[in-house]
């Protein structure tokens, strides 16, 4: 999971393990740019995107990049063509499993933590 600044790293491994994923978790490679960095350069933030998804690809075995931060976003399709695997953009994939909810009329239970409130007469 790429993520642009090292302090974010056990972030992402922390979830990773919390999800019971760390044994197919390859890398946390790390851009070393903030998200006004690479918007001030994206010429340049896509081309340390591409050499460090190239180098978890072929060092660490990687078959998917999981781009871990929004400022990332719009670079999956660039990835996916250059080194022919898959890459998520999670800013596409949470808008793609919003629409999926809605169109199934799925939403969070109302039972337990998150019923309603009781009803309180206002007088």
């Amino acid at each position: 999971m790429m993520t642009g600044m090292k302090r974010r790293v056990p972030t992402r491994e922390w979830h990773t393990a919390f999800r019971g994923l760390s044994q197919s978790y390859a890398a946390s490679p790390v851009l070393g740019m903030s998200v006004l960095e690479m918007d001030a350069d994206p010429e340049k933030a896509k081309a340390r995107i591409i050499e460090l998804a190239r180098k978890t690809v072929e060092e660490d075995r990687a078959e998917v990049i999981v781009l871990g931060c929004a400022g990332l976003a719009g670079y999956a399709e660039d990835i996916e063509r250059e080194l022919g695997v898959i890459v998520l953009d999670p800013s596409s994939v949470a808008l793609k499993v919003a629409e999926a909810l809605v169109d199934l009329g799925l939403h969070h239970s109302k039972a337990g933590r998150f019923s309603y409130p009781p009803v309180k007469e206002i007088k």
